[in-house]
């Protein structure tokens, strides 16, 4: 009985070990890398906003042409 006390008493500790893992690797995913994403989305967000400034900024057919 010891035998199988002993077992399941390291079967759990494995087992909380790869529920520890799994729940940073989920962490990581759900909240790392979105914080990272955030990064590219604001360059392209801000470049394209600064093309369509100077799109119609530059654009031959301004208020005066009608």
């Amino acid at each position: 009985m010891i035998a199988l006390k002993e077992f399941a008493s390291s079967f759990l500790y494995i087992v909380s070990w790869l529920l520890f893992a799994i729940s940073a690797y989920l962490l990581y995913w759900t909240i790392i890398m979105p914080m990272l994403a955030i990064i590219p989305l604001t360059i392209m967000l801000t470049a394209g906003f600064l093309c369509r400034y100077f799109s119609k900024k530059w654009d031959s057919r301004g208020e005066n042409a009608e």
